[in-house]
């Protein structure tokens, strides 16, 4: 099956706000207006033991939905899950999930489930839509350069690392997850290429954090997980509309018989 959405970018049409020059932080959240969005590619690599090392997933596609300052749907295709990739459609805070494989019954493909969507619009732990998160990484910039092109756009690239610690001061919710305070110095590793409207066209990230007590035993003993995240961004102000599943087709998870 192949990824199919509502919206689709116009061509030659320009990224709203492309015209205007300005810092990342201005740039993206120009383009957080309804009826928009951006297409991306993720890239996942994960490493939780000594003896299976990184492990690359296979990518998740789709495209990203904007309104009122923030993420409000996405539909994603989920190339590592399941036996053939899943399909994701969130919006707002309930999503529907299409499998090609599993059992449903008859004439249901799509199965609803209450879950808030999470932002693809970032980069490990590194929210690129929040402005006081986008800030505080660029705050750490060690380095910049030229660098490729991605969507067409000729980039520079920032490259910088971030402490648990200092992320906590403009995410604070970070703080009751595994990362305590013995850990609060750790660093998340980052670059963003960023084109010359001020919007970032890749955004790469890597980390570790402990595993949490039920993940412990999974990690021989090397007590942590690591994560690589690499996004590519593309058709920024793309047209776009993410809409339900027809209701005929989806079943509610609570009345699927496990």
């Amino acid at each position: 099956m192949t990824l199919t959405v509502t919206g689709l970018a116009l061509p030659g049409a320009p990224a709203i706000g492309a015209t205007k020059a300005g810092d990342p932080v201005a740039a993206i959240q120009r383009q957080l207006v309804k009826g928009h969005g951006v297409r991306i590619t993720q890239y996942s690599t994960f490493n939780s033991d000594p003896i299976s090392g990184w492990e690359r997933f296979k990518p998740t596609k789709g495209v990203v939905g904007f309104g009122d300052g923030k993420v409000v749907a996405t539909d994603l295709w989920h190339s590592q899950l399941g036996e053939a990739g899943v399909r994701v459609i969130c919006i707002g805070e309930r999503l529907w999930e299409y499998d090609p494989k599993a059992k449903r019954p008859k004439g249901k493909r799509w199965v609803a489930i209450k879950n808030p969507c999470v932002s693809p619009l970032e980069t490990g732990h590194l929210r690129l839509d929040k402005p006081a998160v986008l800030a505080a990484v660029l705050a750490t910039t060690a380095t910049t350069k030229a660098s490729d092109t991605y969507d067409g756009s000729p980039t520079t690239l920032h490259e910088g690392s971030i402490s648990f610690r200092q992320l906590w001061n403009v995410r604070p919710e970070l703080r009751d997850g595994f990362v305590q305070d013995e850990h609060a110095d750790w660093k998340i590793d980052w670059r963003l290429w960023i084109g010359k409207d001020g919007l970032v066209r890749r955004a790469w990230s890597k980390w570790r954090q402990p595993a949490g007590d039920e993940f412990k035993d999974l990690t021989l003993g090397q007590g942590w997980m690591g994560f690589v995240r690499d996004v590519r961004y593309s058709d920024w102000g793309m047209k776009l509309a993410i809409k339900p599943p027809p209701a005929a087709q989806t079943i509610a998870f609570e009345k699927l018989k496990h």
